[in-house]
């Protein structure tokens, strides 16, 4: 767990392997409760020059912007880095490439990963540089001073951006006095893509490439407003977009196949386009460029299946996070012990059908989990990490101990789940007799 934790705090990404029933699902759901709250919410706005290709407006929110004094109309000064603003202001004031979204400092003319030209600052060129360069029509200067309209909550607020130094910039807010006049009905058509309030946690099954990625709505009328809805109004957001500033969390990441290259792509960009992937469809004609998608990948697979992860996808956890190995047993000592019960009543809990346990019901559980870790794991004086297998027989006791009509579970209901639980295969170590298991069934469930 400190290993997961240290991945959260620095945004690093975590492949973990072991036998299916460990816990790595609940390992990904624990990491997503040590996020901080997202600042950000995706918007598409119609593109009226090309309306194929909507864009993207990514709005920051942060909840100690938003005070008393600034909803008394008082202005509301703070600095942030410039990695921390929209990315179209970035791109404006020269922070970022218009291209690959990469920062960069304003006084530099071409980005320094992808090497495309950039707005940046010609006051810090020499003259002779300066005055031909503002004869280049592909070039534009970098702006010191951005002015926009933000809308947080109810209320419309007035936005200015200024560069403060070259890594701080000052951001000005105050409320507007008439928000009819500023809020104009092209904006109130926005489409929210990734709304600030939703859940990052996005659990991937990659079944489909559209699920991953997004996709468009196909519309009989295409791009004609008029008879049909805008192209702004038609895309999906793909779970890479849905998890930007939280968890992608994919599990059994081989099944991925060829579109592992695709979650490589948007884990190295941290933007990834949208577009329609039915060739018949009108949607295919829309592309949404450099939507964020800034997430922290959390992935797992069975120790057979490595083999079958892309090696470059392998390589870039590696070099910017984590492989985990999760055993599958652990010593059966007091502190352990301790976590095993606490795990039974959290199981008790999630639930919210079956009673508790009583203590000697608890033991028994203790009990099997050490039988659990001799037969599957060959180690003595330890208990099972199988959580799933474990989690199952402490239901099935429950809803024996339901069907007795009574408030507690006893030894008895979990000596009876443990043979129900059993395998049904003949060669497994814990095949249940079919006479046994009819037996039990027959007194409780007939």
């Amino acid at each position: 767990m400190k290993i997961v934790r240290s991945a959260v705090q620095q945004h690093r990404h975590v492949l973990l392997c072991g036998v299916p029933g460990i816990g790595k699902s609940m390992l990904a759901k624990a990491a997503y409760s040590l996020l901080d709250p997202p600042t950000q919410e995706i918007r598409l706005e119609r593109n009226l020059s090309m309306p194929d290709r909507p864009m993207v407006i990514v709005t920051i929110h942060d909840p100690n912007m938003v005070t008393d004094d600034l909803q008394n109309e008082k202005k509301q000064e703070f600095y942030v880095k410039p990695d921390r603003l929209p990315i179209d202001i970035a791109v404006k004031m020269g922070y970022r490439c218009q291209v690959c979204n990469s920062l960069s400092m304003p006084n530099e003319a071409t980005c320094s990963d992808c090497e495309s030209p950039k707005r940046y600052d010609w006051s810090s060129s020499d003259f002779y540089h300066g005055l031909f360069r503002s004869l280049d029509v592909v070039s534009e200067p970098a702006l010191k001073v951005v002015t926009t309209v933000e809308k947080i909550g109810d209320a419309s607020f007035h936005v200015t951006y200024e560069r403060i130094r070259f890594d701080e910039v000052s951001i000005v807010r105050s409320k507007t006095r008439d928000e009819n006049k500023v809020q104009s009905p092209q904006k109130m058509e926005d489409q929210i893509l990734v709304a600030r309030d939703a859940k990052r946690f996005i659990r991937v099954s990659g079944a489909s490439h559209v699920e991953l990625l997004g996709d468009v709505k196909h519309d009989p009328y295409g791009s004609a407003e008029s008879l049909g809805k805008a192209a702004h109004q038609r895309v999906i957001p793909g779970a890479i977009h849905e998890a930007h500033e939280g968890i992608l969390y994919i599990d059994e990441i081989s099944a991925l196949g060829p579109y592992q290259s695709h979650l490589l792509t948007a884990m190295q960009d941290r933007v990834y386009p949208i577009s329609g992937h039915n060739p018949l469809s009108s949607g295919a004609a829309v592309r949404v460029d450099n939507v964020p998608c800034d997430f922290i990948l959390f992935a797992s697979c069975n120790t057979e299946n490595i083999k079958d992860i892309l090696p470059a996808l392998r390589s870039r956890i590696r070099g910017y996070g984590y492989e985990i190995m999760l055993s599958s047993w652990m010593e059966s000592n007091e502190e352990n012990i301790n976590s095993l019960v606490r795990f039974i009543s959290q199981t008790v809990e999630e639930d919210g059908r079956i009673p508790h346990l009583t203590m000697d019901a608890a033991r028994e559980i203790i009990r099997i989990a050490e039988s659990y870790a001799l037969h599957f794991d060959g180690k003595r004086n330890a208990l099972t990490l199988r959580l799933r297998e474990l989690g199952g027989v402490i239901r099935i006791a429950g809803d024996l101990a339901v069907q007795d009509d009574i408030d507690l579970v006893d030894i008895r209901h979990v000596k009876n789940a443990e043979v129900l639980s059993r395998g049904i295969e003949v060669d497994s170590p814990y095949h249940t007799s079919r006479a046994v298991s009819e037996s039990i069934s027959r007194d409780y469930f007939f």
